[in-house]
């Protein structure tokens, strides 16, 4: 009883000042009278629960159910962190090839869905390409699997191949360039010093030697072929494939990986004096659907399209993230209701004082935040953690950014939002009756 009669008090000035502030705002806004009287209902209510902290107080008094609740939504949180981080970085790796395309467009096979697909552009189009008058450079690139030989383990291992033309290369990554020239001697090789340990400390010799031997695939003979790292580059792993090399198309043509007639892809440099739009246009004219033309942010697209939408871990990362923010707002729900039933009586008198749906709301809604700000700072520092420790062991360019942080303060405010509608239709329940039980 002294709660509510303190609550009932204290709440007169609030309501006079949201009341005449609510009908002022509504009337220049030109708005309904019904409206005008939610509007003023909303502002009292809001600004009475910020007055007096109901909600904060009551989580006080309930230590176990508020403890479970931090637990529990920190625990939803940190799995929405996960299933974000996860998922942007194997849709991240999976492109940094194609981020590191040097050219204004991008001729692909027929269908291009991804490289990982090994499909290859006909040699019939990439004649039409060369000989376009808007076509300044076309660069071929070759791409496949090879195996190498691990010279700590002496066991083979499979990696990525891409085979350049050294006097138009196709691709611009990190440490490429200053490399290039070393490429020009048959049979050697750049190795990506970012790809996971499997292969052996194949970075270090090379910084230590300038160049060492390892094996590669076997010739016809089943004897297994010399090949040189003379130099490193930066582009990293995915999901599939633990590393790649970069080798002149000479020698990947010598090892016998690939047809030079058959690229992966071609990257085009447009004349300068045509337009890149109306040169795509032209070719997709020429090829007649043997081929398709991208931009370099539709060639992104379409393979970052591939992982999302044709392979299952799209479907598997956005179900763990719902499956998080239906675990938090069962949590946050948990805590909301035990307050509820704790308080029943109390509740039921502030209905007899006038006291509306808009303020048991914000009291609802003022729990949860008090759940969600400790919960998601903590989540944070967690997956921080698991960040970094899943980046040491995949390589996949794991990183706890802006993206991250704000999907999952998206998904904070809709667990508070949803689980407070469900605890107010249990407060609407109240019936002061029930005092003289």
């Amino acid at each position: 009883m002294g709660l509510a009669s303190t609550l009932s008090a204290a709440g007169t000035l609030p309501r006079r000042v949201a009341g005449a502030a609510g009908a002022l705002v509504a009337g220049l806004l030109g708005a309904p009278a019904w409206l005008r009287g939610e509007w003023s209902a909303i502002r009292r209510a809001v600004l009475l629960s910020l007055k007096l902290p109901l909600g904060v107080q009551q989580l006080r008094r309930q230590r176990t159910s508020a403890l479970l609740a931090l637990a529990g939504v920190t625990a939803s949180i940190v799995v929405i962190f996960a299933q974000l981080g996860i998922e942007n970085a194997i849709y991240e790796s999976a492109v940094r090839v194609h981020r590191g395309v040097k050219g204004d467009l991008v001729v692909a096979p027929a269908g291009f869905q991804s490289l990982q697909l090994f499909s290859y552009v006909p040699n019939d189009v990439a004649d039409l390409v060369a000989t376009h008058a808007g076509v300044r450079a076309s660069k071929p690139l070759h791409f496949g699997n090879m195996s190498i030989v691990n010279p700590e383990t002496g066991a083979g291992r499979l990696i990525l191949y891409y085979g350049l033309d050294i006097e138009q290369p196709a691709l611009d990554v990190p440490g490429l360039k200053e490399n290039l020239h070393r490429l020009r001697v048959p049979r050697t090789l750049l190795f990506d010093r970012l790809s996971r340990p499997v292969y052996g400390d194949l970075p270090e010799r090379v910084r230590r030697r300038g160049e060492f031997m390892v094996l590669g695939p076997r010739d016809h003979y089943g004897l297994f072929r010399q090949m040189f790292v003379v130099g490193t580059y930066d582009i990293g792993p995915n999901i599939l494939n633990d590393g790649s090399l970069i080798m002149s198309d000479a020698t990947a043509y010598e090892l016998s990986l690939t047809n030079l007639e058959r690229p992966a892809f071609l990257a085009i440099d447009v004349a300068a004096d045509k337009d890149p739009a109306a040169v795509a246009g032209e070719l997709r004219r020429l090829f007649g659907g043997r081929a398709e033309v991208f931009s370099k942010a539709e060639f992104v697209a379409r393979e970052r399209a591939y992982w999302a939408y044709t392979t299952p871990i799209g479907y598997v990362t956005n179900l763990g993230f719902f499956l998080g923010v239906a675990i938090g707002m069962v949590f946050i729900y948990y805590a909301k209701y035990q307050i509820i039933r704790s308080y029943l009586p109390e509740y039921a008198i502030l209905k007899c004082f006038g006291y509306d749906r808009w303020f048991f709301l914000s009291v609802v809604i003022q729990i949860g935040v008090c759940l969600i700000l400790p919960s998601l700072a903590a989540a944070t520092v967690i997956a921080f953690g698991i960040y970094a420790a899943a980046e040491s062991a995949t390589h996949l360019g794991l990183s706890l950014g802006f993206r991250e942080l704000t999907l999952a303060l998206v998904a904070a405010i809709v667990m508070t939002l949803a689980s407070s509608v469900f605890a107010l239709r249990r407060m609407n329940r109240v019936d002061p009756v029930m005092l003289f039980d």
